[in-house]
């Protein structure tokens, strides 16, 4: 129960992480951007330094961090809920009788009896 409550958590705020990881690295893009066209102008320009309000993200974005946080999360609950998968073995690529070459493939396992005691 607590660790599919942690894994759900941990897709949940992780893909939205990422978005706002992204998010900031555009904005370091425009800025580079921004900076290597006035370097290019070279022109005397008055500085203004009115303090701006900065604005927040957009509503989009939110719904978006929030859309994919729980679509993560929902797959990784579904995942973790799916009945677990019959245990198989490995058989590597071997010769048959005729000198053919078989290629490997996954079979599935068998249970080993217990002996009756």
């Amino acid at each position: 129960m607590i660790r599919s409550i942690i894994i759900s958590v941990l897709f949940f705020f992780g893909p939205a992480l990422m978005m706002f990881v992204l998010r900031k690295i555009f904005l370091i893009a425009r800025i580079w951007f921004r900076l290597r066209k006035l370097r290019q102008q070279q022109e005397t320009n008055v500085i203004d330094i009115t303090p701006h309000k900065h604005a927040s993200p957009s509503m989009l974005f939110n719904v978006a961090a929030v859309i994919v946080g729980l679509t993560c999360a929902f797959l990784a609950w579904q995942e973790m809920n799916s009945a677990p998968e019959s245990e198989q073995r490995y058989v590597p690529a071997h010769l048959d009788n005729q000198g053919r070459v078989v290629p490997g493939k996954l079979v599935p396992a068998e249970k080993p009896e217990m002996p009756d005691q």
